[in-house]
């Protein structure tokens, strides 16, 4: 099954919950490699570029093809390979989402363990706290993703580059195991 939603320029709704904590939501998967750039060109936050991130990790599941164009336009040049994502990437994809599509859809408020992480109804909600170590130094900054598949959250690492985007610099945690589906 293949979902496919209409992108507007507000792809993402940041609503904050407290000084460290934010909720993103998402209306689905991305329908393009074009409407990810575009939403991830528009986060002001780290936290919004996350979730585009978030965002193509799920969308991995339905449409292949482009999770890894949005993945390839958004990830810093640590993470590509000639302009291809790198092996590093790869492996990370291949024994996290693409043998355990679950642990992508962990991320979304609704999806646990005892419905077999089923999305719920759009819109999604992605949440994120910031912690002491929000700002790592040298245009780099980490958020985490909350996640019900571990009782932890996940850090992501981001960095800003020269245009002020939020390129996802370190996120090997975002491809981690979750409990079992029930």
């Amino acid at each position: 099954m293949k979902r496919t939603i209409m992108l507007a320029a507000a792809f993402l709704t940041i609503s904050a919950t407290a000084q460290a904590d934010q909720t993103m939501t998402i209306p689905g998967t991305l329908p393009s490699a074009n409407a990810c750039e575009s939403a991830w060109a528009g986060a002001q936050s780290p936290e919004a570029a996350a979730t585009v991130f978030v965002a193509a990790l799920i969308t991995y599941q339905y449409d292949k093809a482009v999770a890894r164009d949005c993945m390839t336009r958004i990830v810093d040049s640590n993470y590509l390979s000639n302009g291809k994502l790198g092996h590093d990437l790869e492996y990370l994809i291949e024994v996290g989402i693409d043998r355990h599509a679950e642990i992508a859809r962990s991320y979304v408020d609704g999806a646990i363990p005892d419905n077999g992480y089923n999305l719920p109804n759009g819109p999604w909600v992605i949440r994120f706290t910031r912690d002491k170590r929000f700002d790592l130094g040298g245009q780099l900054y980490r958020v985490k993703v909350y996640t019900s598949g571990q009782p932890s959250s996940r850090p992501i690492t981001m960095r800003r580059d020269e245009n002020g985007h939020y390129r996802i610099n370190e996120a090997s945690t975002l491809f981690v195991g979750v409990a079992a589906p029930r």
